[in-house]
């Protein structure tokens, strides 16, 4: 590996730190350690026999000594917050043509970039991205959801529709892996103006809520053995 170039990045890093603490005004540290970064994997991926890398094994190989995925979560953030979507857009793109994502989950990069491409009104662009997320991995949670807001923006209520019933039956429950399917449907319900649907969902998202609630504030039941009460249920 090449310190100096490391120890730069980490150099550049703390910068970025200490723009979220406010001690550090200047915001071009984050850009700076991004195009940084993309040396750095160019220079580990040569090092690979077959050439390929995962971003988790970005962390592996340097021993965690720089959480650069948090910091990657963080720089994501920090373009989003400020509204720099063009940017955004180009570091999500970077992103997935980096690593060769065999093992890796890129499904909140693609999230993002749905996202974004949304922020920008670049909606045809959208679906068209979401389509063949969709067709490459069909029971993704995370594209379904992309794919209802990309069909929302597009004003196809039939598509949405669509993909919420295939994904969320009456006795489906909200939980941690599909929670964000709910909110989309939310969304679709209230636009689609089905009160008795959105009530039916809103209910399974209070119920999934209010079980966090008591499980983050210590109660008895273990998350994998939590069952539905009677007053409980999503619908």
């Amino acid at each position: 590996m090449n310190n100096k170039k490391w120890k730069r990045f980490d150099q550049l890093t703390v910068k970025c730190f200490y723009t979220i603490t406010g001690m550090e005004k200047d915001h071009e540290c984050w850009n700076q350690a991004f195009e940084l970064f993309k040396e750095l994997v160019s220079d580990m991926k040569r090092e690979q026999p077959d050439g390929k890398l995962e971003l988790y094994q970005v962390d592996d190989i340097t021993d965690y000594e720089y959480d650069v995925q948090e910091w990657l979560d963080d720089y994501l953030d920090e373009l989003d917050m400020n509204g720099e979507y063009e940017r955004l857009l180009e570091v999500c793109d970077a992103l997935l043509g980096m690593f060769c994502w065999e093992d890796g989950d890129w499904s909140e990069i693609k999230f993002r970039k749905t996202s974004v491409l949304g922020a920008l009104k670049r909606n045809d662009e959208a679906a068209a991205f979401c389509g063949q997320w969709l067709e490459d991995e069909p029971d993704n949670i995370s594209a379904v959801t992309a794919s209802v807001y990309a069909s929302l923006a597009q004003h196809d209520m039939t598509t949405a529709e669509k993909l919420i019933t295939q994904h969320i039956h009456e006795d489906t429950q909200c939980t941690e892996e599909n929670d964000i399917l709910f909110t989309a449907a939310s969304a679709y319900y209230q636009a689609a103006g089905k009160k008795k649907e959105k009530k039916r969902i809103e209910q399974a998202i209070k119920a999934y809520e209010k079980y966090l609630e008591e499980y983050w504030m210590g109660g008895d039941e273990d998350e994998d053995e939590f069952v539905w009460g009677d007053d409980e249920l999503p619908f």
